[in-house]
């Protein structure tokens, strides 16, 4: 069991007080990205808790993303994000990579079943609290893939109050990617390179190929927005699928003054093609303002814990535009402008 790490608490406290008493606009946290925020051992440390707490405190936005039911479970948990997502604070995503519970015990041996991570949907959607649905990791013919099963998914959500869905694809070692094939009884689908270069002593990533990919969320799209669902895709570049302002969800904070960094999804929103057309500096802060996005100059009045690495992101974002290569591995969707 990892310990958790209590000089981060710290760390998050001061920047939130500090984002709050100097009246800047709060950038919307993930909580969280590659570990689940509500652990077994959260009942006995507490430690996700006291995070709810602190953004309650000084009205910090967050991006929830779990598959642990002890968001419900502990009692202390759920109220405040409860708290959270009723004032406008929150938004809940809950991510399952099947709906078959027996399936699911094969792709993620120790979590959760989906029929019980549904449930937590039912749970907050009840209140009318914004929620999204992450299929992820998405496998086609394993998570909704034709249009009958993604009629009846997109159906289901809507009746339990869901208002947005992300589809991200399953990347992993090939190995992994072929032993998980054989033991769900599926055909081979097609896989392609998801690094962009391979590193010694490191096993290359692959993931579904870009074309069973776009066959796949072309259906999902169509489905979601014909149910009025905000859509999009997470790391695929795949913008053309998009219908909200923001990838993850941050738009259903409806309540709350926030602002995001730039993105290559805004980008893609403008209409420009980096080979085509030269970024500017000042073509960058129109997009900017065009979007209410945080550029480097504003960046300054921020935390330097923050804003260090978000003029980091910045300035590796407008270096992969000059990169027509990687361009079209990450984001193939901008050359098609």
């Amino acid at each position: 069991m990892v310990m958790p790490r209590k000089e981060v608490l710290r760390i998050f406290e001061s920047v939130c007080r500090s984002v709050h008493r100097r009246g800047l606009k709060p950038i919307p946290f993930r909580f969280s990205t590659l570990v689940d925020p509500f652990p077994p051992h959260e009942e006995l440390y507490r430690f996700s808790e006291y995070v709810l707490k602190i953004a309650l405190d000084y009205e910090q936005p967050l991006i929830i993303n779990t598959k642990s039911i002890k968001v419900v479970e502990i009692e202390g948990v759920k109220k405040l994000v409860e708290e959270l997502l009723g004032r406008g604070l929150a938004v809940l995503q809950i991510s399952i990579p099947v709906l078959d519970d027996v399936k699911a015990r094969i792709i993620e041996s120790i979590a959760p079943l989906p029929s019980k991570r549904l449930g937590i949907l039912k749970v907050f959607n009840g209140c009318g609290y914004p929620t999204v649905l992450r299929l992820s990791p998405y496998i086609p013919t394993v998570l909704p893939t034709n249009e009958e099963e993604v009629e009846y998914l997109v159906g289901f959500l809507k009746d339990y109050g869901v208002k947005h869905m992300i589809v991200e694809s399953l990347r992993i070692e090939r190995e992994f990617m072929e032993s998980i094939i054989k033991l769900l009884g599926i055909s081979d689908l097609g896989f392609e390179g998801y690094s962009l270069r391979e590193v010694s002593g490191l096993k290359p990533i692959v993931r579904f190929s870009k074309e069973l990919r776009i066959k796949c969320y072309e259906v999902l799209h169509k489905y979601a927005v014909r149910s009025g669902l905000g859509f999009s895709t997470c790391k695929e570049g795949l913008f053309r699928f998009h219908t909200s302002d923001d990838c993850c969800g941050a738009y259903l904070l409806k309540d709350k003054d926030y602002v995001l960094r730039l993105t290559l999804w805004d980008i893609y929103r403008v209409g420009i093609n980096p080979v085509k057309q030269e970024l500017s500096d000042d073509l960058i802060r129109s997009v900017c303002r065009r979007f209410s996005r945080l550029c480097s100059e504003e960046l300054s009045e921020y935390p330097k814990i923050i804003s260090k690495p978000m003029k980091y992101h910045e300035k590796r974002l407008l270096r992969i535009l000059k990169e027509p290569e990687v361009i079209k591995h990450i984001v193939p969707d901008l050359l098609e402008i």
